[in-house]
């Protein structure tokens, strides 16, 4: 029977509203300043910690992650080609632009060929291994665009933005130029393991590298090396008279023509061992072959002087057949080049004027036309060398048929030993004056380099900003916690004891009221 009232008691009736009443105290929800206070230093001892715990984690997470992400050092170097190429009137002249010694483009990738770096990298002891492969991947050449090029540059690129075609066409036919100088860059971090090198390391790599470099300009194309020793080679006892002093001639004439392609700086370089210059050589040299070896060979010319008459004959007789077939081949040559020049049809182009209806016909030659030309005069040059050839040897062998006295033999082997021995003491000088040249930086230094530049920025100085952003995001973020924390802490404290206990027993007293 209880049960049963108890549930009707219990029982809710779903059509009826319920309500629920919520008491607002405005004395117990509005924020106090001077609760908050209160709160402030009631939980100043543990927030005080935790905001310089804030703080201090801000200041030291840069530092930490830096580690991790702190940059490559990057060392550069500027290099100055320092040599002289061949100007447009054939004279050597210092070089202005990317330019090889021989005048062509000079190719930058030699600074990063094999040979190269092979010998940069056998030429150190480092701390750790790299390949070339690894040390090629992190260098970088920027040239430098001489100011007329920059200007065009510009002026190409404010082009493009019309997007015309004439602009793009008119940007094809621009060409850039480099003065002499470019950069070279070495990023630390080598090989997929980031291997990395200390800084004065990298700095050595750099500075080697670009050492053999220059020894490698040096080698490849400073001409060294003097003409082969065609005096010393020249057989007294069994060549006779007339070819040794051929021989002699043209020996002379190869040392003189080597020295006339020397460049003015090396021409007046004075040797501190004999006080002279290659200018001094070569008016030396002038001189004991005008006096010399031109007077013996017009000597010897006009008296038909030879050690072996019949044989000297024989020889000449079988150069004269020689030179006439040459002769013969390049004479049909010639015909042929000539026939075909005569029969060949020019492209023809029709040009109209503008605002006329008149227009005029006009005639192009092609590349196969032109080397047709070129090659005739070549083959015209070489047939005019060859009639005078033929022309002195029918003379030889004439003089040498003729009836003479062979009393001036002796004579002339004497004053032809003694020019040959002239000859060849000279070419010794000059010899000794190029090995002293060849150490001095005329030919040592064809590409001048600063020293390697670039160090890693001071540890607290490349954190320095990061450092003060992460100092006071910790500065809010403790404060901020110190806040709330206070907060709370105030509005316990602002609540008394006997209200909280009246707030219970309303409550209570709701729940009986409502069961």
């Amino acid at each position: 029977m209880n049960n049963q009232e108890t549930d009707k008691v219990l029982s809710i009736d779903k059509e009826a509203q319920i309500s629920v009443l919520m008491s607002n105290r405005d004395a117990a929800d509005t924020i106090d300043l001077k609760r908050i206070f209160r709160g402030f230093r009631a939980k100043s001892g543990i927030c005080a910690w935790i905001l310089i715990l804030c703080i201090t984690i801000g200041l030291t997470a840069p530092l930490l992650l830096y580690q991790f992400r702190a940059p490559a050092l990057t060392v550069s170097s500027v290099v100055t080609l320092d040599y002289d190429v061949p100007g447009d009137d054939g004279t050597l002249k210092p070089v202005k632009e990317l330019t090889a010694p021989d005048g062509t483009a000079l190719d930058l990738n030699q600074v990063t060929s094999a040979s190269v770096l092979q010998s940069t990298l056998d030429g150190l002891s480092l701390s750790k291994k790299i390949t070339v492969e690894d040390l090629r991947k992190n260098v970088k050449i920027e040239r430098i665009l001489t100011e007329n090029s920059r200007r065009q540059q510009e002026i190409a690129n404010k082009m493009l933005e019309d997007k015309s075609s004439a602009a793009y066409s008119q940007l094809q036919s621009i060409k850039l130029t480099y003065v002499n100088q470019f950069i070279v860059s070495v990023t630390n971090g080598f090989g997929s393991k980031q291997v990395k090198l200390t800084d004065e390391e990298l700095r050595r790599v750099l500075d080697r590298m670009l050492s053999e470099y220059n020894q490698y300009l040096v080698t490849t194309y400073a001409d060294m090396k003097l003409p082969d020793d065609e005096i010393s080679v020249i057989d007294t006892e069994k060549l006779d008279i007339m070819e040794r002093l051929d021989l002699l001639r043209k020996a002379v004439k190869t040392i003189e023509d080597y020295i006339g392609t020397r460049s003015s700086e090396v021409l007046t370089y004075r040797s501190w061992s004999t006080g002279k210059t290659l200018e001094d050589f070569r008016q030396l040299l002038s001189t004991v072959r005008d006096v010399n070896v031109e007077y013996l060979y017009s000597f010897i010319y006009a008296n038909s002087v030879a050690t072996d008459r019949e044989a000297m004959i024989g020889k000449y007789q079988y150069e004269l057949r020689e030179a006439q077939n040459q002769l013969d081949v390049l004479n049909e040559k010639i015909q042929t080049t000539k026939s075909i020049l005569d029969n060949y049809k020019h492209d023809q182009i029709s040009v109209t004027m503008q605002q006329s209806d008149s227009s005029m016909t006009a005639q192009i030659t092609t590349d196969y036309y032109n080397k047709l030309i070129v090659q005739q005069a070549t083959n015209y040059a070489e047939a005019a060398e060859l009639e005078i050839q033929i022309a002195d040897t029918t003379d030889k062998i004439a003089n040498l048929q003729s009836e003479k006295s062979d009393a001036s033999t002796e004579f002339a082997n004497q004053e032809l030993d003694a020019a040959i021995a002239v000859c060849r003491d000279i070419y010794l000088q000059i010899k000794n004056h190029m090995a002293e040249i060849m150490q001095s930086p005329f030919y040592t230094t064809y590409a001048v380099s600063t020293q390697a530049q670039g160090s890693a920025e001071n540890y607290l100085s490349a954190n320095k900003k990061p450092m003060v952003i992460g100092a006071a995001l910790g500065g809010v973020l403790g404060f901020a916690i110190w806040f709330f924390a206070a907060l709370g802490a105030g509005d316990t404290a602002a609540v008394p004891e006997p209200m909280i206990e009246e707030r219970k027993e309303e409550l209570n007293d709701d729940d009986e009221e409502y069961l």
